[in-house]
């Protein structure tokens, strides 16, 4: 059998098309979970905000049971928690709008390439019979272009920048969501940790006293 021969390239194709598909089911598996840890980061939120509208409501009180450098320590910790809560969530929604946007457009495509692909095969045979040669490979770029039309200018910039930057990666868009997802992750830890860490102060400059 030939190097050249259809049968080899098609065979080629038909594997690394698997392969890729293979791995792309693997990123979104992982980044399904983003909405399991969005939830759990709310809710600590929400007990974050609770807990600092009580000593703020309370707060000749609790400063005669913490002093004040132990309220101010404290108030810290679950401002410094909150804040975490909010970059976790700009990253959860970056994980799953990149997740999903990039899921639907390769459903979409997938269809659109199958419809060309059988229109291609029509125009190649006739082509092929009337002696013309014909490109029936669709340019990327001029799908780029077409694309960055009605946005600004610093827009289109980032989206050239960003095509630059993933060309030839199949698994782009699903390595923004993954780096998005681990960033998730990331803060709601940090956010975690500085509501223990509002816990500990809070116990300790209470014993102090």
């Amino acid at each position: 059998m030939k190097e050249d021969d259809p049968l080899l390239e098609w065979n080629r194709l038909n594997k690394e098309n698997l392969e890729q598909d293979f791995v792309s089911e693997m990123f979104i598996n992982m980044s399904s979970t983003s909405p399991l840890a969005d939830k759990f980061s709310i809710w600590l939120f929400a007990g974050t905000g609770a807990t600092g509208a009580l000593l703020i409501s309370q707060i000749q009180g609790v400063i005669q049971s913490l002093s004040t450098t132990g309220f101010k320590v404290c108030m810290f910790m679950l401002i410094a928690s909150a804040i975490s809560a909010f970059f976790a969530k700009y990253w959860a929604l970056r994980c799953q709008i990149q997740t999903d946007i990039t899921r639907n457009l390769k459903n979409n495509i997938r269809e659109i390439f199958e419809k060309h692909g059988k229109n291609a095969d029509e125009i190649s045979e006739i082509a092929e019979k009337r002696g013309i040669e014909i490109e029936t490979e669709i340019q990327l770029e001029n799908v780029i272009n077409e694309f960055k039309k009605p946005f600004p200018f610093w827009v289109r910039w980032l989206i050239t920048r960003s095509v630059s930057k993933t060309k030839n990666n199949r698994q782009a868009g699903y390595h923004v969501a993954i780096k998005a997802y681990f960033w998730q992750l990331n803060f709601t830890l940090i956010q975690s940790l500085f509501f223990i860490a509002f816990l500990c102060f809070g116990g300790l400059y209470a014993s102090s006293l």
